[in-house]
């Protein structure tokens, strides 16, 4: 595992991770996609789970980026 994969790996928080094991139980339903109006609530879930971890990446890669230009204020 790259040192990359692995400082990700630890950035989910204990509710993500259970929020995600939720989504994945094995005796539920197949997840299905509908034509528009009513998604599968668990497609939802992930998705949400997913920006917010895309989120907070890309957050803390601008920031590693800008310390290391050196914050000249413009």
């Amino acid at each position: 595992m790259s040192p990359d994969a692995q400082d990700r790996q630890t950035t989910v928080k204990q509710g993500e991770r259970e929020e995600l094991l939720e989504a994945m139980l094995v005796d539920a339903t197949e997840l299905t996609f509908t034509p528009r109006g009513d998604p599968d609530p668990r497609l939802v879930q992930l998705a949400r789970l997913l920006g917010r971890q895309m989120a907070r990446e890309t957050f803390t890669a601008q920031n590693k980026h800008d310390d290391k230009r050196g914050s000249s204020g413009s």
